[in-house]
């Protein structure tokens, strides 16, 4: 007796055999317990191949779990934190005494929004030394004149302006935490950031 091919097999299960092959081989799977267990075992596996016959939630329900999970959209605010990009003091550099650079000064870059923040701070720990530019980041920011305060912990603040370059400089700043705060006059947008250490 000839058993049926696995190929005849595969046609019948996925329905592509014709009607007079389907009816002969039927017979034959009726009368053949090998050929019948072969079958059931392809009906099996190809079954599990199937596209699953799951349907999608509704789309009300799908934009209601959205709206519950959503991220609030931040409130606008007229401060700015500032993220540190760069800082010599945790990423020295391979070559100290660069020209310009003695080893004794720490750079620090920090970044807004609105601008970048390139700070050098030099000299003795109880006279130092702070020259920074704001960088800005658009070509319609204007950081000419924006008010700049240093704030150490237990001394005066100390108040100056940024010139038409976005410079500024502070000299005989005693020790301690830096805390700055930069308010753009064109915008009236404040920055806060830290520079923390020696």
């Amino acid at each position: 007796m000839r058993h049926v091919d696995p190929a005849i097999m595969i046609d019948m299960i996925e329905q592509r055999a014709s009607k007079c092959e389907r009816e002969s081989y039927e017979q034959h799977l009726t009368d053949c317990r090998r050929c019948a267990a072969e079958y059931d075992s392809w009906w099996t596996f190809l079954s599990g191949l199937c596209p699953s016959s799951l349907t999608d939630a509704p789309t009300k329900l799908i934009n209601e779990c959205i709206t519950i999970y959503r991220k609030p959209e931040p409130l606008p605010s007229r401060f700015q934190r500032a993220s540190l990009l760069f800082d010599s003091f945790l990423q020295p550099l391979a070559v100290a005494g660069l020209r310009g650079t003695p080893a004794e000064s720490r750079q620090v870059v920090l970044h807004t929004q609105v601008f970048d923040v390139h700070v050098k701070v030099s000299g003795k720990e109880s006279d130092r030394r702070i020259m920074a530019q704001l960088l800005p980041l658009q070509p319609d920011t204007i950081v000419d004149g924006a008010q700049i305060q240093l704030h150490i912990p237990g001394c005066p603040a100390q108040v100056t302006r940024s010139n038409e370059l976005g410079q500024f400089t502070f000299s005989g700043v005693p020790n301690g935490p830096l805390s700055f705060f930069i308010e753009l006059s064109s915008s009236g947008s404040i920055v806060q950031f830290s520079v923390q250490g020696g």
